[in-house]
C-alpha cells in the first residue's frame, strides 16, 4: 500500500527514534497517527487498538510494542541494531536510500557507531565527508537526493561484504 508522503515521513521519524533507543511523543500522538493511517487505508487490529489511545495520557513508550507492530504493518519494521555491524549498515543505508529512515538518523548511526565497527570503509568515510565537510569539497551543500544516492552505495558495499563477490 502506498501511503501519503506526510504519513511516511511521520513513520520514518518514529523509526529513526527507535533506532536511537528513544521514543518521544505521547500515547495520544500514536493514537492520532493510527487514526490517520486508518483513514489512509491501513485498517489492521494494531491500528484499531492504537487509535483507541487518542485520548490517553502518558509517554509513547507505554505503547511501544504497538508502535513497533504499526511500523512493521506499514512496511517499515524497526531496524535491529544487535546484528553484525555490516548487516546493520545494510539495513540503515537501505532505509535512508529508500526514504524510510530520516537521513540524519541514519547518517548518525552509520558515521558514529558503524564506521568504526565496520573498519572505516571508504563508502561511509565519503558519506561522512559529504555531510560534515562539504564546504571543503564543494560550494553548495549536498541535496537529499545525493545523500540518499550515496546511502545506496553504502548499502551495495554492505551487501557485497555480507555475501561476497
Amino acid at each position: 500500500m502506498r501511503l501519503p508522503r506526510e504519513l511516511r515521513a511521520r513513520l520514518a521519524e518514529i523509526r529513526g527514534d527507535l533506532l536511537h533507543g528513544r521514543l518521544p511523543g505521547s500515547v495520544t500522538d500514536a493514537g492520532w497517527l493510527a487514526c490517520d493511517l486508518i483513514a489512509a487505508g491501513v485498517d489492521t487490529p494494531t491500528m484499531l487498538e492504537l487509535a483507541g489511545h487518542t485520548l490517553s495520557v502518558g509517554p509513547m513508550r507505554e505503547v511501544e510494542p504497538l508502535v513497533r507492530r504499526m511500523l512493521s504493518e506499514c512496511g517499515m519494521p524497526p531496524i535491529g541494531t544487535c546484528q553484525e555491524p555490516w548487516a546493520v549498515a545494510l539495513d540503515v543505508a537501505q532505509a535512508v536510500h529508500d526514504g524510510t529512515l530520516p537521513i540524519s538518523a541514519g547518517a548518525d548511526l552509520l558515521i558514529v557507531r558503524l564506521m568504526p565497527e565496520c573498519g572505516h570503509p571508504p563508502e561511509i568515510m565519503e558519506f561522512m565527508l559529504l555531510i560534515d565537510d562539504w564546504e571543503a569539497l564543494r560550494s553548495v551543500p549536498p541535496t537529499d537526493e545525493e545523500l540518499r544516492s550515496h546511502a545506496g552505495r553504502i548499502a551495495a558495499a554492505a551487501r557485497l561484504r555480507l555475501t561476497g563477490p
